[in-house]
């Protein structure tokens, strides 16, 4: 038998213009943002295992997965909840969505978006699920919010 590998790159950056943007911990409060600029881009990596046996596929396996990298800019127009910033950083009373006491905070994001610039078509969404941040820019007064960080899965 002979394993082959096989590495994947999925890349993707979505016009957030008009999305609506939810960020949530374990506390019940979440913080939704009207967003009217905006861009998300993520990308994930996977490995793939293939089995050949004398020549032909007998097995397909997903390996391991590389957290995906995100990053999310927006310019907001209404905030709903609390201080998106607050929520991400973990500061004050929220609570990480994250049951591992020892990993960094983390939250939910969850992006509702519609496809077509014109606002027609059907609304999507974009899951980041346990997000932890590494670089956050804000100004709450501007009405802006800049996040780079990871997450585990991407669920669409």
């Amino acid at each position: 038998m002979f394993i082959k590998k096989y590495s994947s790159v999925k890349l993707a950056q979505i016009d957030l213009k008009f999305a609506t943007l939810t960020i949530s911990d374990a506390s019940s409060t979440p913080v939704e943002l009207k967003v009217g600029e905006g861009n998300l881009t993520y990308s994930e990596s996977r490995t793939i295992d293939y089995t050949l046996d004398r020549g032909l596929l007998d097995e397909v396996r997903e390996g391991d997965q590389v957290p995906v990298d995100v990053s999310f800019d927006v310019v907001w127009s209404d905030m709903k909840g609390g201080d998106a910033k607050s929520i991400i950083k973990g500061e004050g009373s929220y609570v990480s969505t994250d049951p591992d006491a020892c990993r960094p905070y983390a939250c939910d994001i969850v992006i509702t978006y519609t496809p077509s610039p014109s606002g027609c078509g059907t609304p999507s969404t974009v899951t980041l699920p346990d997000f932890r941040w590494e670089k956050c820019d804000s100004d709450l007064r501007a009405g802006t919010l800049s996040f780079t960080g990871k997450c585990n899965v991407n669920v669409i």
